[in-house]
């Protein structure tokens, strides 16, 4: 049962009153979301879309998008370890949640195992956007469940009139993390320039406790007794106290970027190049190691296992990730009536990274892809805009396990092709706004052994707002979005010892086929005073899935690992997000917020559960903040439940209560700005767990931390 702050509650009635007061003599520049390709800001979008920028972007950045995401309404994190956190949307991640590089998929391996950062620094980016619910129609088969946007600059689309730039020094006493960021951009005549970079370094996580809980799930089945008698001794050789052994990470990463600019529009292209360095926690990985002792194989360089295992050298697993990826922009605006722009982008990316066990290669996973797309927008001039475009994907991927003799496929390799042409179109009229849409698209499917698998995908959209006034509407929305199973839902077999997982794919995967239903109010004014400057956003959505894709825990062991296999089941997901914000006398505010997610198989299996596994809990929060002249502050407590529909042969987690408090002080030095910062997270040293990670039992959240770190903007 959910516990929820009496403190937080007392806050928020007492303010109240206060609310008829303030005033808020402040406005935000409008800023136009780029997942749209109608230049149409955040506020006037249908679907539900969450910006993160400027001082906010700031305040969440972290090592990982999951972590830098986990306060946006609707979002998860799905950690693995502070080497990796990935977003989960409304309960879906992975090859449903696409993650963007200035609207280009980022191309690397993270959608394919929990245990793959995604090749994004948050440090870097300028502007966040969360879609929430399908954007298959815009962004393909992988966005059924939403869409991560990272905007980072690396292009210029116009020339500055002097070099602009910021550095930015931070530390983190959660796991002793030090980063450095730098950016700076400049431009003579109509050639513009970027450059970026950041470094960081952490150690070993600091945590609350032993961060290997114990289950007594074995006691039920008398016929394991014995193994899980092994299991125990196990988990106590690699847990540790008060820290996550083997987290430790190291990374880096470059770009660079020019721009012709013209008075019609621009052209750019950028390189950018990405080195990570992580740790998988101990723990996860050792009954592989018991079974390879035993089979003789040479194992001399540990025999000091129990003397080094505190400090987390013992079989550790990690993951050495190495990218360099070329992007092409451009964009041509018309002088005619009826068309707008044309836009075009073109990205390569080279990825690969080895998964290193004790130090020797592993596995490795490599993802050679060319992504493309065109837009062209138009105004017809009798109320109907649109948009026309083309997604062109070409994609190598492949796993090979190096830890047997020879080598063979984890996953097999595979050529995927896939070819979407969709429009979009808009009218308003009165107090209404329409929105339609319609995608084909045609995946196929080439392993290097066995058959090809094609797939023929629809999508099709229709949203309808009403305008009760100019800053606030309702508005209701139906999506049909389809998605092809990828290389390693139809490929993988074999053992994945940074997952301790065996999977087992399946090539005869039909595709999945989604009905998504969303009812959603907004409400924003910031250029009013009292109750009408508040800031509400609600949403409920309604996702019938035909043939979900998962990794069914089949409750059986291969090589001493659970076996995990891939296979089509019907699923429902429902939930709601809600957040209002009310200004206060003084500069301050007030923010109340919630989500929650439910999700179960429509088929019941007899003694087996019918939840979906790993979704987020029912969270409730508020927020007490402000903002003065030279500064600003907040205070952030997050209630979570306890999630106890973990799923089949799934183990749930506790409920937990997360306080933060932030601040930041604004100084003027030599006529350039900076900006002091400092975050105190999870005050209350809570033993937070996430439901949706895989490592939960392995590798709890960091204990309270604080960082602190100064900004330079010149």
């Amino acid at each position: 049962m959910i516990k929820f702050n009496t403190l937080a509650l007392a806050i928020a009635s007492l303010a109240a009153p206060a609310i008829y007061a303030a005033e808020n003599n402040s406005t935000l520049e409008e800023v136009n979301v780029t997942v749209s390709p109608l230049d149409k800001p955040a506020d006037a979008v249908a679907a539900p879309v969450s910006i993160l920028s400027g001082d906010a972007l700031r305040k969440s950045a972290a090592a990982t998008l999951g972590q830098t995401l986990q306060d946006q309404p609707g979002v998860a994190n799905a950690s693995f370890g502070s080497g990796v956190g990935l977003p989960v949307i409304r309960g879906q991640s992975a090859n449903r949640v696409k993650i963007l590089s200035d609207n280009l998929d980022v191309s690397d391996a993270s959608n394919t195992s929990a245990d793959h950062a995604a090749s994004i620094e948050p440090l870097l980016a300028e502007r966040i956007e969360i879609l929430r619910g399908p954007a298959a129609l815009r962004y393909g088969s992988g966005a059924v469940g939403g869409v991560v946007n990272i905007i980072d600059g690396r292009i210029p689309t116009a020339v500055p009139e002097k070099v602009e730039g910021a550095v930015e020094l931070r530390h983190n006493t959660a796991d002793g993390q030090d980063a450095s960021v730098f950016r700076f951009t400049g431009g003579a005549g109509q050639l513009a320039w970027y450059v970026d970079g950041v470094y960081r370094e952490n150690d070993n996580t600091e945590i609350p406790g032993l961060a290997i809980v114990e289950h007594d799930e074995h006691e039920e089945h008398d016929e394991h007794e014995e193994h899980a008698g092994e299991e125990g001794e196990h988990e106590d050789e690699f847990n540790t106290d008060g820290f996550v052994g083997n987290t430790n990470a190291r990374a880096h990463s470059y770009s660079g970027g020019v721009s012709w600019i013209t008075d019609s529009g621009f052209i750019g292209f950028s390189v950018n190049r990405l080195e990570n360095n992580y740790g998988i926690p101990l723990g996860t990985h050792e009954h592989h190691h018991e079974d390879e002792d035993h089979a003789g194989e040479d194992h001399d360089d540990h025999d000091d296992h129990e003397e080094h295992a505190e400090a987390g050298e013992v079989d550790a697993v990690r993951i050495d990730l190495v990218q360099t990826r070329y992007d092409l922009k451009g964009e041509h605006r018309f002088d005619g009536d009826y068309w707008d722009k044309l836009s075009l982008r073109i990205g390569y990316n080279d990825y690969e990274h080895v998964e290193l066990d004790a130090g020797n290669p592993s596995t490795r996973f490599t993802n050679e892809a060319w992504e493309s797309r065109v837009e062209i927008t138009h105004d017809a001039g009798n109320g109907w805009r649109g948009a026309y475009g083309l997604q062109l994907t070409d994609k190598d991927f492949a796993a090979k396990d190096f830890s047997t003799i020879g080598s063979h496929s984890f996953i097999q390799p595979s050529h995927t092709r896939s070819a979407g042409f969709f429009t979009m179109k808009e009218r308003q009229w009165s107090s209404w706004h329409l929105d339609l849409g319609a995608r084909l698209e045609r995946v196929d499917i080439d392993p290097e052994i066995g058959n090809d698998r094609d797939y023929n995908l629809i999508g099709a959209s229709a949203t309808l707002q009403y305008f009760l006034a100019e800053h606030q509407h309702l508005s209701f929305g139906a999506t049909h979005s389809e998605r092809a199973p990828v290389a390693e839902e139809l490929f993988a077999d074999g053992a994945h010892l940074a997952e301790s997982r065996y999977l087992l794919g399946n090539s005869e995967l039909d595709k999945e086929s989604g009905v998504n239903l969303e009812l959603g109010y907004h409400h924003h004014n910031e250029a009013a005073s009292g109750w009408h400057a508040a800031r509400i956003e609600a949403s409920v959505f309604y996702n019938q899935i035909s043939d979900y894709i998962y990794a069914q825990n089949t409750g059986g062991e291969e090589e001493e690992l659970p076996v995990y296999a891939y296979a089509n089941r019907d699923a429902t997901f429902y939930g709601a997000e809600a957040s209002v914000t009310f200004p206060l006398q003084g500069g301050h505010y007030i923010t109340l917020f919630g989500d929650m997610v439910r999700a179960s198989f429509d088929d019941a299996i007899i003694g087996e559960s019918s939840d979906v596994p790993r979704m987020p809990p029912l969270r409730m929060g508020v927020a007490l903040g402000a903002d003065y002249d030279q500064w600003g502050w907040e205070w952030r407590t997050v209630e979570a439940a306890d999630q106890d529909r973990a799923g089949a042969y799934e183990e749930e987690t506790d409920g937990y209560t997360r306080m933060d408090l932030s601040a930041e002080y604004n100084l003027n030095i030599g006529g350039s700005n900076a900006v002091l910062f400092a975050s105190a997270r999870n005050l209350l040293d809570e033993e937070i767990r996430n439901s949706t990670s895989l490592l939960r039992d392995y590798a709890p959240a960091p204990g309270r931390s604080i960082e602190a770190g100064v900004r330079f903007i010149f």
